[in-house]
């Protein structure tokens, strides 16, 4: 293909997904050339209307909306519309946006060397959600004896009805584990409270692939961790979206993963960057997410004036924009030796050579995306922007956006909500972190 593919997963949090790596493996291997990107917002409308303005037409769903966004679809696949839940999503010129779901093959994959056949396996699956629906599916097409048990018993007790399966109360599950064959574990990580005391014969596939339960949360049983189940919807995904003809076992399984595992160390996050044109919030967002994760805020805007003395405008007047960009370029350097850091860059700082450079591995970039409707109506009105030009704005956003986009890893559509709004939810994104 000529063009560079775009395409997204949503969800919240979703910072810490390593989908985007996922398909950027496939691409590499397929010679396909493009990027995933992850994205949020603070409501799901705003979500999908970003994506459509920024030309992403084919996207993953994860948690929380692999529900919620039927209502925003335009038709379903008899599989998502069996589950009851998305977790891929394309955009065609003629159909609108049509859900499917990969997570049923997932698990189904993932099994499948230990359990070639699934009928009459008993299984017990923890959850509700999106997930807990996919694997209800597919194991009741496999023809697998199948129970659900969940801590929301409403919840629970719905999603049994839907299939016809029996609801264990998470209370209760004790005397039924002896009998049990297969756990599928579908809640995010592992509540203290709970324990799933399993023997040796028998196995757990965890959803989970960011973190690792503590020894014995699930007896003996042999743990097939998520990888496997990300790996295998995201190549079912990664085929629906490009048609790609890869074959997951003639690339290796444990090749995929290793590449997933190298690249998988949020924890060692450092800085986050705030990107985006002025009027979006950068720095009154950054410092408030600074107080609230008990960072350091910097700002290279005003790095840029304490270096020089005099403000932006002055240096734009008196020494001219190439001054400022040698000078933004030195600042943002310095502040990129800062770890534990908020930094928020100047609007066009993506524009001058070499900066989407220093970020690109050193940071965790977030572009604070507004529609450019709002950006021009803010800044107009705005007495703080002396150099912004309602002439040349929208070449401007024009020429800004792609430098936006390829730097990211994170868009987050920020309308709709307050700026305590904003950085109550970009704090929820990096709770791993605490």
């Amino acid at each position: 293909m000529a063009k560079s593919e775009r395409f997204a997963v949503i969800g919240h949090p979703v910072s810490h997904s390593l989908s985007p790596q996922l398909h950027q493996f496939f691409m590499n291997e397929s010679g396909v050339k493009g990027k995933c990107f992850r994205a949020t917002g603070l409501h799901l409308p705003n979500i999908l209307k970003m994506l459509h303005e920024l030309d992403i037409s084919h996207f993953n769903v994860t948690h929380p909306y692999k529900e919620s966004i039927r209502e925003h679809l335009d038709s379903l696949s008899s599989e998502a519309l069996q589950i009851g839940a998305v977790n891929t999503v394309m955009d065609g010129p003629q159909k609108g946006l049509v859900g499917g779901n990969t997570d049923h093959a997932g698990v189904r994959l993932s099994l499948s060397s230990r359990f070639p056949n699934l009928k009459n396996i008993r299984v017990l699956v923890v959850g509700a959600g999106g997930a807990a629906r996919a694997a209800v599916f597919t194991l009741c097409e496999a023809g697998a004896d199948v129970q659900l048990t969940n801590r929301n018993q409403e919840r629970g007790r719905l999603l049994a009805e839907d299939f016809s399966l029996q609801f264990l109360p998470l209370s209760n599950i004790s005397s039924a584990l002896s009998s049990i064959d297969i756990v599928i574990w579908t809640i995010p990580g592992y509540p203290p409270g709970i324990r799933i005391p399993l023997s040796s014969n028998q196995v757990v596939l965890d959803a989970n692939y960011k973190s690792v339960p503590e020894k014995n949360y699930f007896g003996d049983a042999q743990r097939l961790d998520g990888l496997n189940w990300l790996i295998h919807q995201g190549y079912q995904s990664y085929r629906t979206f490009f048609g790609q003809s890869l074959n997951i076992e003639g690339l290796s399984l444990n090749r995929v993963r290793a590449f997933l595992q190298g690249n998988r160390n949020f924890e060692a996050l450092q800085r986050i960057v705030l990107i985006g044109f002025m009027g979006t919030g950068k720095t009154s967002i950054g410092k408030r997410l600074a107080v609230r994760m008990g960072w350091d805020f910097l700002d290279t805007d005003a790095m840029c004036e304490e270096a020089a003395g005099k403000t932006i405008p002055a240096i734009f007047h008196n020494d001219g924009e190439e001054r400022f960009r040698t000078l933004e370029q030195e600042q943002v350097k310095k502040s990129l030796q800062s770890k534990d850091t908020i930094i928020a860059l100047g609007g066009g700082a993506l524009m001058t050579p070499g900066i989407p450079q220093m970020l690109n591995g050193n940071t965790f970039t977030i572009w604070l995306y507004q529609p450019k409707d709002i950006i021009e109506k803010r800044c107009s009105e705005s007495t703080q922007r002396p150099l912004f030009d309602p002439g040349t704005f929208k070449n401007l956003m024009n020429d800004r956006v792609p430098s936006y986009l390829f730097s990211s890893d994170l868009i987050m559509n920020s309308t709709g909500g307050s700026e305590t709004e904003i950085c109550t939810f970009l704090a929820s994104e990096f709770s791993f972190l605490s």
